[in-house]
């Protein structure tokens, strides 16, 4: 039952949750050893033969049966709104830069310090990611790391710093960590000059604001083509540059008209938009696309450790052998039913450690019942989980042996495997079956009295 409901959920999962969580599990079993997985693998051998393919769905069966995959959900959460805090954090700030580039001096604004404030550190930062994502270079940013420590916050507990380690392991192998802290960074700054725009509009809207270059060391004509120079771009968006002479003009404190003062505004609102804004919102998508092209081109690495042992129990190699002999007569023995089924069957019947003088098959066993036959070692337990696919399994057990943990561990993979399992106990005595049936309680399992109790009851929930 429990894989049926696994499945779906798995399939829900998108290829970047699908890959983290199998990278937590295996570092997991790398730090603290190998997980009990018999029932994970059973269940991950139900998918096509593909090695990748069954790795994810034991990984997802395993996590979905413990805390973790309620961690990485936790911490994926913790990562959201650790995300949308810094950007929010970034639009406040964005707020108060606008502010101060427009509080020098009163009314009066140095366009050379103005610029500075909006874009210096922008555009030393833009650089900075420019020349990370050059080939050979490891990028980092101050924004990624204030992330990773607000994540830890908000996602403390069990299991979270191996959610963050598995999560950087897998961007890393997979190249996508650049993009990663790109789209970091570049959120950062567009939630920033998303706010500082507004905010400059509404000030130079409601003041009265004079502009002006000043300068100790510089002639005029440095100003000339630095103002040039930052227009061109925002000249080809639509906004207004001043020309030669005013540009002069507004060197010192000389007094120039209203309508120069508000070419300067426009302008100053134009560089913001053109070298700001544009450059990081174009980064930020490249990124996301970036980002994504990465992680639909996600893969296992079978040959990574934790995963390397598990090729012959996920892909055993008489699945890729094909037939190897004709199958036996039709009409000889009825074990040949012990074949693996190539459907799922209604049901099945197995007898679990027998004693001799208790024969088998049943022989009152209904037709269209699978014979799973004896299960009396673990190579027959190896068999049962391949071969076992049924909806309805009756599991008879001989209630002369007492039922000690490796059969309750037995019953609970068969009971995940199998989502109709009940047990018939033959012969023992009456203290031995309260011992069975205080054993079949605890793990929540149905007895039944009878073989013809049991088949009446398959027969009732296939008309149901």
């Amino acid at each position: 039952m429990s894989n049926a409901s696994s499945s779906p959920s798995s399939r829900l999962a998108g290829p970047l949750f699908q890959h983290w969580r199998a990278e937590a599990v295996r570092l997991r079993e790398a730090h603290w050893g190998p997980l009990e997985d018999r029932a994970a693998c059973q269940s991950a051998r139900r998918e096509p033969a593909d090695l990748e393919r069954r790795i994810l769905a034991r990984s997802a069966w395993l996590a979905e049966h413990s805390p973790l995959q309620n961690r990485l959900r936790q911490w994926a959460d913790g990562a959201r709104w650790s995300l949308a805090a810094l950007w929010l954090g970034a639009g406040l700030a964005g707020i108060g830069a606008a502010a101060a580039a427009l509080a020098h001096d009163q009314s009066s604004v140095n366009l050379a310090l103005a610029v500075m404030g909006l874009l210096g550190l922008h555009a030393l930062t833009f650089l900075i990611w420019l020349a990370g994502c050059l080939p050979g270079l490891h990028p980092t940013t101050a924004l990624s790391g204030l992330w990773l420590w607000l994540t830890r916050k908000l996602a403390h507990g069990p299991d979270s710093g191996l959610a963050a380690q598995a999560f950087l392991s897998l961007l890393g192998r997979a190249r996508a960590w650049k993009p990663a802290i790109g789209i970091i960074s570049h959120g950062a700054w567009t939630s920033a000059y998303l706010c500082a725009i507004p905010t400059l509009v509404l000030l130079l809207s409601t003041r009265r604001y004079t502009f002006h270059w000043e300068t100790t060391l510089l002639s005029p004509d440095a100003f000339i083509t630095a103002s040039r120079l930052l227009g061109s771009l925002p000249r080809a968006l639509g906004f207004p540059t001043p020309e030669g002479f005013d540009i002069a003009r507004s060197v010192g404190m000389q007094p120039v008209s209203a309508a120069i003062q508000a070419d300067w505004s426009l302008w100053l609102i134009g560089c913001v938009v053109a070298w700001g804004l544009l450059p990081r919102l174009t980064a930020l998508i490249v990124c996301g696309l970036w980002l994504r092209q990465r992680i639909r081109h996600l893969r296992v690495s079978p040959d990574l450790p934790g995963w390397m042992e598990l090729r012959e129990r996920l892909l055993p190699t008489h699945e890729t052998l094909g037939i190897d002999r004709p199958g036996p007569p039709a009409g000889v023995a009825r074990a040949a039913s012990h074949a693996s089924p190539a459907l799922m069957v209604h049901a099945a019947v197995l007898g679990y450690e027998l004693g001799p003088d208790l024969p088998w098959p049943p022989a009152d066993l209904p037709p269209g019942v699978l014979d799973l036959g004896r299960c009396d070692s673990r190579e027959d337990r190896a068999r049962v989980r391949l071969q076992l696919n049924a909806a309805h399994l009756l599991l008879i057990c001989d209630a002369r042996l007492t039922p000690d943990r490796g059969t309750a561990t037995w019953f609970d993979e068969l009971r995940h495997t199998c989502p109709d399992l009940r047990i018939l106990c033959l012969d023992g005595s009456a203290q031995r079956r309260k011992v069975w049936q205080e054993t079949l309680s605890r793990q929540n399992l149905s007895q039944v009295p009878s073989l013809a109790a049991w088949t009446e009851h398959i027969g009732s929930s296939l008309h149901d």
